[in-house]
């Protein structure tokens, strides 16, 4: 995959074929040219993949990144989304498509996405369990600890050498991707500023983490932190587990924590990730308010 260079998908909507030509330079054009039988093709890129050798798991790993439109040409730096189960098989693709949507649209914010790209899910993203019904479906499972070093040790620090960006960081997931940034965000909240969770698998370990999260709460920095939540439909013990969790942030919010909890039970499980990050870019990326012009007068006062 190529890299989004200033111009390779933005440059596209400037062609001067989408521009008016005049007559001389219409007639101009070699009727060959425009054959439909020798169409001319090109690439439309998206990202570059790279291949980063871990030492935590003693193996390669892949990244896959998404640049802000014109990012070559530009000299700002931008926040950072590290996207768990960025494969371009896994979701990286199609949230590709809501960050190009801050380029386009103006809804929140740009930023630089990472798909971090997940080789045993079902191992990395959860804690250990011994609940047997969580034995039985995940046998090996456990790796929490391993892929949050990852992240942190290791994915981080290349974004931050080899790319123009803040301190701002995220961290987003749903389902077992989920679950773990829920974790995260509870045991470790200063690993990232922002977390958003879409409808986590609460359900792992018969939804101890949702029990445990007034300690955590009451115990962790959360200053300046945000997390934000999503669920669909699901019901059962993932809703249940949420609700204690959302109840927990009810009743003891943590000091200078931002939160938001979105339900959308409009959706499923398979249909909810879509949606809900692009309510979740809007409000963890959100733009600051516009002070007001103390040159004008308000509507309705006294001038």
């Amino acid at each position: 995959m190529g890299l989004i260079g200033g111009t390779a998908l933005c440059g596209g909507l400037l062609l001067p074929s989408c521009q008016s030509l005049d007559p001389v330079e219409a007639n101009a054009i070699p009727k060959e040219s425009v054959s439909l039988h020798s169409p001319v093709r090109s690439p439309i890129t998206i990202g570059h993949s790279y291949t980063i050798n871990s030492r935590v798991f003693h193996a390669k790993r892949t990244l896959n990144v998404c640049l802000p439109w014109g990012y070559e040409g530009r000299t700002e730096s931008f926040p950072v989304v590290y996207l768990i189960d960025g494969g371009v098989d896994q979701d990286f693709l199609p949230i590709a498509g809501k960050a190009a949507v801050a380029s386009l649209s103006g809804q929140y914010r740009e930023f630089l996405l990472v798909g971090v790209q997940t080789e045993d899910r079902y191992f990395e993203l959860t804690s250990p369990s011994d609940v047997p019904a969580d034995c039985e479906r995940i046998p090996k499972n456990g790796g929490f600890d391993l892929f949050l070093k990852h992240l942190t040790e290791e994915v981080r620090p290349f974004i931050e050498e080899n790319f123009r960006v803040t301190d701002e960081d995220a961290i987003l997931g749903e389902s077992l991707a989920g679950l773990f940034i829920t974790e995260a965000f509870l045991r470790e909240p200063t690993s990232f500023q922002h977390f958003l969770a879409v409808s986590p698998s609460l359900w792992w370990r018969d939804m101890a983490l949702s029990r445990e999260a007034p300690v955590h709460l009451a115990g962790g920095d959360y200053r300046g932190r945000s997390l934000f939540l999503s669920m669909a439909d699901e019901g059962g013990t993932m809703q249940e587990g949420l609700d204690q969790l959302v109840h927990a942030l009810e009743h003891a919010p943590p000091p200078g924590l931002t939160w938001w909890y979105c339900p959308l039970p409009e959706e499923q499980h398979h249909t909810i990730y879509q949606p809900a990050v692009l309510l979740g870019f809007r409000r963890a990326f959100a733009f600051p308010p516009k002070q007001p012009d103390e040159s004008t007068t308000a509507v309705g006062s006294s001038p």
